[in-house]
């Protein structure tokens, strides 16, 4: 099997990680890879903000966990939508932009195979935009500089794996040929 094939079928979701710092140019590594993706009629209009900053990310991941408490969603007190990544990735676009969320999609998703293929862990985050607009969230990516216009699209946990996860066996029956 090729690399990409390889790279591909080996992809998987990470929720435990070390407690270090990806290296920054892994780092430039995998944004760059997300700016390669397809973008309608090549807009270019989706963005990634990556948070470093430990603190930062912990105090975001507690006011998504307030909203959903506050909402009636419990969750438990250990809970961190990131799983505590000492790497978090948020990608947006703004919402005039009917395109936003294939764009940025296109863009998580070549950040998570640049991952694997760095043996970095990786996680679909999509907390963020179930909450985003909620003024305490809001107010912390207006800090992080995301532009007022902007829509969360998803986020991507990075970090080096602590713990590996097994490959989820993938439901074949949903692949259809049509001759």
């Amino acid at each position: 099997m090729n690399e990409t094939l390889n790279t591909i079928m080996t992809r998987r979701s990470c929720r435990q990680y070390q407690n270090e710092c990806i290296k920054e140019d892994e780092l430039i590594t995998i944004l760059e890879a997300g700016i390669q993706a397809p973008s309608a009629m090549n807009q270019q209009l989706c963005e990634a903000f990556a948070i470093i900053n430990k603190d930062l990310i912990d105090e975001l991941a507690k006011a998504i966990k307030d909203v959903f408490d506050e909402r009636g969603d419990k969750k438990p007190e250990t809970y961190h939508c990131a799983y505590h990544a000492p790497v978090l990735v948020i990608v947006s676009g703004p919402e005039y932009d009917s395109r936003r969320v294939e764009d940025g999609s296109c863009m998580l998703e070549n950040m998570f195979l640049a991952a694997t293929s760095l043996n970095i862990g990786s996680c679909w985050i999509n907390q963020l935009r179930d909450t985003q607009n909620v003024d305490e969230v809001r107010n912390i990516l207006t800090r992080i500089g995301i532009p007022a216009n902007h829509q969360v699209v998803g986020c991507a946990a990075l970090g080096y794996i602590s713990s590996q996860s097994t490959i989820k066996e993938k439901k074949k029956e949903r692949i259809h040929i049509v001759k």
